[in-house]
């Protein structure tokens, strides 16, 4: 294996935290240098007004979101990058490369600066649409001189963000469809022991993991006003993205599955037509010992699964599908926690 690059050596957890903790800090600073959180706070109790749709503790809760959100969302794509040519090294018995092969095939697994450029500028042009479909829509979204302190975290880091999202998308699929075409090389496929092509089931599952982390912490803004529908129909989207993000990576080795199956299964019922000719030309136990396992071997074949996937994977996928709820209740109470602390 070659040296890794330095992308390669950094730690997406690291990384995540370090830009969330970063922006978190410099908001709280913020806005305690501004005195903010006297609108929040008067006589030392809560403030009821701020509690409003357009009050300054829903402002500073999307901005909190908004910095948990661009730290989140270039973690998940330097983690699905390194995954994708973790998984290739893993796989290096099944595919019979050597070495040096492996490594051409872990470097394949990239992208094209082209394609990023141009869903870059995608996202950024459909970030600036967003304050228009999240009521209340103020006068002037893009007037600087219109925002507060707070609403300056949303339009700045909202763009950053929307960008991050769209690269992570394109990483996934551009991921995914690279597994596909490496299950092309694999050298052969044990129909009876599967557990070699499992790397490619842990990349589905971590490409579904990463974009359902994604939607549970976009779920915190369902607290907010006017942000419910909005919020619904970005989930489920991201939800059935996750589901076919899943299953892309493995795709590739279901096909590779399902024709072994099929060229196997073709040879074993050549195998019973011959012997069920001699059976019936003669009448010889031993042939019908044989015809008898063949139609047992027959048996077993066709009950191997056409897909790599185990119990185990079907409950964390469904283990999976709770995140997002499960972020937005305890969002919920936590808010319900700090009201009644303030109250």
């Amino acid at each position: 294996m070659t040296k890794r690059k330095p992308f390669e050596r950094l730690s997406p957890l690291w990384l995540g935290l370090g830009i969330s903790g970063f922006f978190l800090l410099i908001l709280l600073v913020t806005e305690t240098t501004l005195g903010r959180w006297s609108e929040v706070l008067v006589g030392g109790e809560f403030n009821a007004l701020a509690d409003v749709s357009t009050g300054v503790l829903r402002d500073v809760r999307l901005a909190v979101v908004h910095c948990l959100a661009v730290g989140y969302l270039p973690a998940a794509f330097l983690h699905v990058m390194q995954s994708g040519r973790r998984t290739v090294y893993v796989l290096q018995e099944a595919l019979d490369c050597t070495p040096e092969e492996c490594d051409a095939l872990a470097s394949s697994v990239s992208l094209k600066p082209s394609w990023l450029l141009v869903i870059g500028l995608l996202a950024l042009t459909l970030s600036f649409l967003m304050p228009y479909l999240v009521p209340p829509v103020p006068p002037s979204p893009w007037n600087p001189s219109t925002w507060s302190p707070e609403v300056v975290w949303h339009r700045t880091l909202g763009p950053v963000t929307m960008v991050w999202a769209w690269w992570l998308g394109y990483a996934i699929f551009t991921v995914s469809m690279r597994m596909t075409s490496i299950a092309k090389k694999l050298n052969r496929i044990d129909l009876f022991n599967i557990s070699p092509l499992s790397p490619f089931t842990q990349q589905g599952l971590t490409n579904a993991l990463l974009l359902i982390g994604a939607v549970s912490i976009w779920s915190l803004m369902l607290i907010e006003t006017g942000f419910g529908q909005m919020m619904w129909l970005i989930g489920g989207t991201n939800l059935v993205m996750a589901i076919i993000a899943f299953i892309s990576p493995v795709y590739g080795v279901h096909e590779r599955i399902r024709q072994s199956k099929e060229k196997e299964l073709g040879r074993i019922t050549n195998e019973i037509l011959k012997h069920r000719d001699s059976f019936q030309r003669s009448d010889n136990s031993q042939h019908s010992g044989q015809l008898a396992d063949l139609v047992a071997y027959r048996g077993l074949i066709e009950a191997v699964s056409e897909w790599p996937f185990s119990t185990s994977t079907y409950t964390r996928i469904v283990l999976y599908t709770f995140l997002p709820p499960l972020t937005w209740g305890i969002g919920v109470i936590a808010e319900e926690i700090i009201g009644r602390m303030f109250l």
